[in-house]
Protein backbone atom coordinates (compact mmCIF):
# COMPACT_ATOMS: atom_id res chain seq x y z
CA UNK A 1 0.00 0.00 0.00
CA UNK A 2 1.44 3.44 -0.92
CA UNK A 3 2.62 5.69 2.16
CA UNK A 4 0.31 8.62 1.42
CA UNK A 5 0.09 11.79 3.63
CA UNK A 6 -3.36 11.97 5.63
CA UNK A 7 -4.53 15.22 4.61
CA UNK A 8 -8.13 16.18 5.47
CA UNK A 9 -10.10 15.37 2.62
CA UNK A 10 -11.06 19.59 2.39
CA UNK A 11 -6.90 19.61 1.18
CA UNK A 12 -7.29 16.09 -0.49
CA UNK A 13 -9.87 15.98 -2.56
CA UNK A 14 -11.78 12.62 -3.46
CA UNK A 15 -10.77 11.29 -6.91
CA UNK A 16 -13.31 9.69 -9.52
CA UNK A 17 -10.75 7.03 -9.61
CA UNK A 18 -8.63 5.88 -7.16
CA UNK A 19 -6.63 3.18 -5.38
CA UNK A 20 -9.23 2.25 -2.75
CA UNK A 21 -10.85 -0.59 -0.07
CA UNK A 22 -14.44 -1.44 -1.30
CA UNK A 23 -16.89 -3.17 0.61
CA UNK A 24 -19.92 -5.09 -0.86
CA UNK A 25 -22.65 -6.20 1.23
CA UNK A 26 -26.21 -8.81 -0.07
CA UNK A 27 -29.34 -8.26 2.10
CA UNK A 28 -30.43 -11.06 2.19
CA UNK A 29 -33.82 -12.65 0.86
CA UNK A 30 -34.96 -8.95 -0.27
CA UNK A 31 -36.71 -10.68 -3.38
CA UNK A 32 -38.94 -12.92 -1.14
CA UNK A 33 -39.36 -9.40 1.25
CA UNK A 34 -40.70 -7.94 -1.79
CA UNK A 35 -43.03 -10.55 -2.93
CA UNK A 36 -44.42 -11.15 0.86
CA UNK A 37 -44.38 -7.76 2.80
CA UNK A 38 -45.73 -4.62 2.27
CA UNK A 39 -44.23 -1.89 0.39
CA UNK A 40 -44.32 0.67 2.82
CA UNK A 41 -43.13 -1.89 5.08
CA UNK A 42 -39.87 -1.98 3.25
CA UNK A 43 -39.23 1.45 2.46
CA UNK A 44 -39.27 1.81 6.57
CA UNK A 45 -36.56 -1.23 6.56
CA UNK A 46 -34.24 0.23 3.60
CA UNK A 47 -34.94 3.89 5.24
CA UNK A 48 -33.30 2.48 8.80
CA UNK A 49 -30.71 0.70 7.16
CA UNK A 50 -30.07 4.09 4.75
CA UNK A 51 -29.81 5.76 8.57
CA UNK A 52 -27.10 2.99 10.17
CA UNK A 53 -24.80 3.61 6.91
CA UNK A 54 -25.08 7.35 7.33
CA UNK A 55 -24.62 7.40 10.93
CA UNK A 56 -21.60 4.53 11.04
CA UNK A 57 -19.70 6.67 7.77
CA UNK A 58 -19.62 10.01 9.62
CA UNK A 59 -18.18 8.92 13.20
CA UNK A 60 -15.11 10.25 12.81
CA UNK A 61 -12.81 7.01 14.10
CA UNK A 62 -9.67 8.78 12.63
CA UNK A 63 -9.89 12.48 13.71
CA UNK A 64 -11.36 12.71 10.20
CA UNK A 65 -15.04 11.85 9.17
CA UNK A 66 -15.00 12.05 5.45
CA UNK A 67 -12.66 8.92 4.20
CA UNK A 68 -15.97 6.82 3.82
CA UNK A 69 -19.11 7.10 1.59
CA UNK A 70 -21.76 4.77 1.10
CA UNK A 71 -24.59 3.84 -1.86
CA UNK A 72 -27.31 1.58 -1.76
CA UNK A 73 -29.50 0.15 -4.90
CA UNK A 74 -32.50 -1.94 -4.44
CA UNK A 75 -30.55 -4.87 -1.61
CA UNK A 76 -26.82 -4.11 -1.99
CA UNK A 77 -24.31 -1.80 0.02
CA UNK A 78 -21.61 -0.17 -1.28
CA UNK A 79 -19.39 1.20 1.04
CA UNK A 80 -15.76 2.48 -0.35
CA UNK A 81 -12.40 4.51 1.18
CA UNK A 82 -11.30 7.71 0.00
CA UNK A 83 -8.10 6.09 -1.02
CA UNK A 84 -5.59 3.17 0.81
CA UNK A 85 -4.01 5.37 3.29
CA UNK A 86 -4.21 3.71 6.66
CA UNK A 87 -6.86 5.79 7.96
CA UNK A 88 -8.84 5.23 4.82
CA UNK A 89 -8.28 1.80 5.95
CA UNK A 90 -9.14 2.34 9.63
CA UNK A 91 -12.23 4.22 8.50
CA UNK A 92 -13.80 1.54 6.14
CA UNK A 93 -13.15 -0.78 8.75
CA UNK A 94 -14.89 0.31 11.48
CA UNK A 95 -17.67 1.89 9.50
CA UNK A 96 -18.34 -1.85 8.14
CA UNK A 97 -18.40 -3.45 11.29
CA UNK A 98 -20.47 -0.61 13.15
CA UNK A 99 -22.91 -1.44 10.46
CA UNK A 100 -22.72 -5.30 10.90
CA UNK A 101 -23.70 -4.76 14.83
CA UNK A 102 -26.59 -2.62 13.62
CA UNK A 103 -27.88 -5.11 10.73
CA UNK A 104 -27.88 -8.36 12.72
CA UNK A 105 -29.36 -6.18 15.63
CA UNK A 106 -31.95 -5.72 13.65
CA UNK A 107 -32.43 -9.24 12.35
CA UNK A 108 -31.58 -8.12 8.62
CA UNK A 109 -29.70 -10.84 7.39
CA UNK A 110 -26.75 -9.77 5.00
CA UNK A 111 -23.58 -10.95 3.55
CA UNK A 112 -20.20 -9.11 2.35
CA UNK A 113 -16.92 -8.97 1.48
CA UNK A 114 -13.20 -6.77 1.19
CA UNK A 115 -11.56 -5.60 -1.08
CA UNK A 116 -8.65 -3.34 -2.41
CA UNK A 117 -7.73 -2.19 -6.16
CA UNK A 118 -8.72 0.81 -8.38
CA UNK A 119 -11.90 1.29 -8.65
CA UNK A 120 -14.42 4.17 -9.98
CA UNK A 121 -16.63 6.04 -7.54
CA UNK A 122 -18.31 9.07 -9.89
CA UNK A 123 -21.12 9.86 -7.60
CA UNK A 124 -21.97 13.04 -9.86
CA UNK A 125 -22.73 10.85 -13.06
CA UNK A 126 -23.49 8.06 -10.87
CA UNK A 127 -20.53 5.54 -12.01
CA UNK A 128 -19.04 3.04 -10.11
CA UNK A 129 -16.94 0.08 -11.66
CA UNK A 130 -13.51 -1.44 -10.47
CA UNK A 131 -11.85 -4.95 -10.21
CA UNK A 132 -12.66 -4.86 -6.03
CA UNK A 133 -16.20 -4.56 -6.65
CA UNK A 134 -16.42 -7.52 -9.08
CA UNK A 135 -14.10 -9.48 -6.52
CA UNK A 136 -15.81 -8.33 -3.42
CA UNK A 137 -19.04 -9.70 -4.77
CA UNK A 138 -17.97 -12.92 -6.11
CA UNK A 139 -16.55 -14.00 -2.77
CA UNK A 140 -19.80 -12.70 -0.77
CA UNK A 141 -21.53 -15.00 -2.67
CA UNK A 142 -19.51 -18.32 -1.75
CA UNK A 143 -19.94 -16.77 1.98
CA UNK A 144 -22.72 -19.60 4.23
CA UNK A 145 -22.64 -16.93 6.96
CA UNK A 146 -24.08 -13.99 8.53
CA UNK A 147 -20.88 -11.92 8.14
CA UNK A 148 -17.84 -9.82 6.10
CA UNK A 149 -14.67 -11.82 4.68
CA UNK A 150 -11.71 -9.85 3.58
CA UNK A 151 -10.29 -10.96 -0.03
CA UNK A 152 -6.74 -11.47 -0.68
CA UNK A 153 -6.48 -8.19 -2.41
CA UNK A 154 -6.91 -6.54 0.89
CA UNK A 155 -5.24 -9.10 3.26
CA UNK A 156 -1.65 -8.22 3.32
CA UNK A 157 -2.48 -4.64 4.65
CA UNK A 158 -5.70 -5.62 6.81
CA UNK A 159 -3.55 -8.30 8.22
CA UNK A 160 -1.76 -5.27 10.51
CA UNK A 161 -5.31 -4.68 12.19
CA UNK A 162 -5.65 -7.82 13.45
CA UNK A 163 -6.13 -8.37 17.41
CA UNK A 164 -6.05 -4.54 17.15
CA UNK A 165 -9.26 -3.56 15.53
CA UNK A 166 -12.20 -5.31 14.77
CA UNK A 167 -9.94 -7.85 12.37
CA UNK A 168 -9.93 -11.80 12.88
CA UNK A 169 -8.77 -14.69 10.91
CA UNK A 170 -11.49 -17.30 10.57
CA UNK A 171 -12.38 -20.38 9.04
CA UNK A 172 -15.17 -19.23 7.21
CA UNK A 173 -18.01 -21.84 6.05
CA UNK A 174 -18.16 -21.03 2.22
CA UNK A 175 -20.48 -23.28 -0.15
CA UNK A 176 -18.05 -25.31 -0.99
CA UNK A 177 -16.13 -26.03 2.24
CA UNK A 178 -14.37 -24.14 4.71
CA UNK A 179 -11.00 -21.69 4.64
CA UNK A 180 -9.93 -19.31 6.82
CA UNK A 181 -10.06 -15.83 5.65
CA UNK A 182 -9.66 -12.83 7.62
CA UNK A 183 -13.21 -11.12 8.71
CA UNK A 184 -14.32 -8.15 9.95
CA UNK A 185 -16.56 -8.63 12.64
CA UNK A 186 -19.37 -6.55 15.05
CA UNK A 187 -17.79 -3.61 16.86
CA UNK A 188 -18.61 -4.63 20.39
CA UNK A 189 -17.56 -8.76 20.44
CA UNK A 190 -14.18 -7.88 21.71
CA UNK A 191 -15.53 -5.54 24.40
CA UNK A 192 -15.74 -7.03 28.16
CA UNK A 193 -17.62 -3.87 29.06
CA UNK A 194 -20.30 -5.26 26.14
CA UNK A 195 -21.35 -8.14 27.17
CA UNK A 196 -24.87 -7.25 27.57
CA UNK A 197 -24.89 -5.66 24.06
CA UNK A 198 -23.24 -8.74 22.84
CA UNK A 199 -25.69 -11.25 24.40
CA UNK A 200 -28.70 -8.91 22.91
CA UNK A 201 -26.95 -9.33 19.16
CA UNK A 202 -27.11 -12.57 19.97
CA UNK A 203 -30.53 -13.32 20.97
CA UNK A 204 -31.24 -10.84 17.85
CA UNK A 205 -29.94 -13.82 15.46
CA UNK A 206 -31.17 -16.44 17.02
CA UNK A 207 -34.86 -14.65 16.42
CA UNK A 208 -34.08 -15.08 12.46
CA UNK A 209 -34.92 -18.62 12.85
CA UNK A 210 -38.47 -17.58 13.46
CA UNK A 211 -38.21 -15.94 10.24
CA UNK A 212 -36.74 -18.80 8.62
CA UNK A 213 -36.76 -22.85 7.88
CA UNK A 214 -34.88 -25.60 6.11
CA UNK A 215 -31.10 -25.20 4.23
CA UNK A 216 -31.69 -21.27 5.48
CA UNK A 217 -31.03 -21.66 9.26
CA UNK A 218 -27.78 -22.81 8.46
CA UNK A 219 -26.84 -19.35 8.12
CA UNK A 220 -28.18 -18.85 11.20
CA UNK A 221 -26.05 -21.69 13.16
CA UNK A 222 -22.91 -20.67 11.15
CA UNK A 223 -23.42 -17.26 12.63
CA UNK A 224 -23.77 -17.83 15.55
CA UNK A 225 -20.78 -19.96 16.05
CA UNK A 226 -19.01 -17.45 14.80
CA UNK A 227 -20.54 -15.07 17.42
CA UNK A 228 -19.61 -17.40 20.07
CA UNK A 229 -15.70 -17.95 18.65
CA UNK A 230 -15.20 -13.55 19.34
CA UNK A 231 -16.64 -13.99 22.11
CA UNK A 232 -16.15 -16.70 24.39
CA UNK A 233 -18.50 -15.48 27.01
CA UNK A 234 -21.42 -16.31 24.88
CA UNK A 235 -20.39 -19.67 24.84
CA UNK A 236 -23.18 -20.75 27.39
CA UNK A 237 -25.68 -19.22 25.91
Amino acid sequence: MENRENKPVTENKWKPTDQRYVCFIDIMGFKNMVATTKHADIYNKMKKVADFQEFNSNIAWTGNPDLVKTTTFSDSIIIYSHDDSSDSLESIVWTVSGLMHDLLSEGIPFKGAMSHGTMTCDTKNSIFFGQPLIDSYILQEELYFYGIVVHGSAEKEMKNLEDVYTVETYCCPFKKGKADHLTIYPIHLRCKEDKDINLELLKSVNKMKYYTSGHLRVYIDSTIDYLKVIDPNLADN
